[in-house]
């Protein structure tokens, strides 16, 4: 069905913001925030808060990072100013907070003090659920440290994701990664022993850099995750583009895997999940079986019935709450306090909104029958249909569920089922990389 592999950006979600149409103004803010004056009904939400500070500038990373840590203090006064503002609208205090996300950058490189504040301001003024789950990220070259270990364990987070990317010496220097291999193993020990949860992500799909087999590597490094026992593992493509990569594998004409070595290493990677007692619980995450670890993927991609608002905070933060998606100002305008909070901002449209209820469930990998039904069926049957034929689906009493083979091309079912107008903008607006 698909001659191409696709791997989309990243930072892709349901609709696309174009960036003229839906460049943020003061008006459209303002008919946002005025919207949120209205209480709604109680629902679900999480809130994502986005620490930019990093220590380190990997070749692969395309994130909103900045290395001066000197606005460390001024960041955290605008960060919980901003949950504050939140708070106080009647739409937000109707939210029920489950999860909240800590990510970046390397929020670990926060000093506890700053850390504690950051967090204690959302737990104070977010309606949080008796059950919420808090989970951060970081880097070995900060996670192993005892003050950090220490507030981990005082603020009871629930999972430390640790962007460990690959075991293989000569790949970590090709990425440019500062952390060594002796602190990663360090900080995965360190978390083990104090009883954290742990996750990591391991990156497949990277150039030939002629150190070795490209999918012989990535077999090792899950291999020697599920062997240090790592409760949840983020299994990732890298996206090629707009990092510092994407230069080198120009410049250095380096080759890029192709679409015969990623499905074999995906099915392969599936298979070794499997066998030692991992689920994939979406599209790139694996938890073990049985665990209560989140995945947050359907507060970004949809694809279930009331997508669950994300209240994003913080610099180049994505955020979805009551039907507009928005992303705040880069580092440099979110700390100057522009008057405009957002660098774009878009309200959806009702068939949107349907759309996306529907669209995002290959991330997911499941689709209900009534979710279909209510959602504008008549708009997917077809598409469904094809899915069906080309294996790429399988049909249950209640629903649709992702094949094994439809999981090497969950970029290409996302895609296929956007309407033509969304796939043009995205075509005319990101980088998709076509694999052959």
């Amino acid at each position: 069905m698909f001659n191409k592999k696709i791997l989309l950006p990243h930072q892709y979600y349901y609709p696309h913001m174009d960036l003229i149409e839906d460049k943020s103004s003061i008006r459209k803010e303002e008919d946002f925030f005025r919207s949120l004056d209205i209480s709604k009904k109680r629902k679900n939400a999480s809130v994502y808060i986005h620490i930019p500070f990093c220590d380190s500038k990997c070749e692969f990373c395309g994130f909103d990072k900045v290395k001066n840590t000197s606005e460390m203090e001024k960041y955290k006064d605008i960060v919980i100013e901003e949950i504050k503002f939140y708070a106080n609208k009647n739409y937000i205090q109707d939210l029920e907070i489950d999860v909240i996300h800590i990510g970046g950058g390397t929020p670990t490189i926060l000093p506890p003090k700053i850390f504690n504040e950051i967090l204690g301001a959302a737990k104070k003024y977010f309606n949080i659920t008796d059950n919420l789950v808090v989970n951060i990220e970081g880097s070995a070259t900060t996670i192993y440290k005892d003050e950090v270990i220490e507030y981990i364990k005082e603020n009871s987070i629930s999972k430390v994701s640790v962007g460990v990317q690959t075991f293989n010496f000569r790949l970590r220097e090709k990425y440019k990664s500062k952390a060594t291999l002796d602190e990663v193993y360090l900080t995965l020990n360190k978390l083990k022993n104090n009883k954290i949860k742990t996750g990591i992500d391991i990156m497949y799909g990277f150039p030939d850099f002629k150190i070795g087999d490209i999918s012989e590597i990535t077999f090792n490094d899950i291999n020697e995750a599920v062997k240090l026992d790592i409760d949840a593992i983020d299994f990732g493509q890298l996206y090629p583009y707009c990092n510092n990569l994407e230069k080198r594998i120009k410049d250095e004409n380096l080759k890029m895997p192709s679409k015969d070595q990623i499905v074999n290493i995906i099915k392969t990677v599936n298979g070794i999940m499997k066998d030692n007692g991992y689920e994939q619980k979406a599209s790139y995450g694996y938890t073990k079986k049985n665990s209560d670890i989140m995945v947050m993927e359907s507060s970004y991609y949809g694809g279930i019935k009331d997508v669950p608002d994300c209240i994003a905070i913080g610099s180049g933060a994505f955020g979805f709450i009551n039907g507009y998606k928005y992303r705040n100002n880069s580092y440099n305008a979110y700390i100057m306090n522009r008057k405009t909070k957002f660098s774009q901002l878009k309200k959806l449209s009702n068939i949107q909104l349907q759309n996306l209820n529907v669209v995002g469930f290959p991330k997911i990998l499941y689709l209900s029958k009534k979710q279909l039904r209510i959602n504008g069926s008549e708009r997917y049957d077809y598409k469904i249909k094809k899915l069906l034929e080309y294996g790429m689906l399988e049909e249950s009493l209640d629903g649709f569920n992702i094949t094994e083979e439809g999981k090497c091309f969950i970029d290409n079912i996302y895609y296929y089922l956007l309407e033509d107008e969304e796939r043009e903008k995205i075509n005319r607006q990101t980088k998709i990389l076509y694999i052959d």
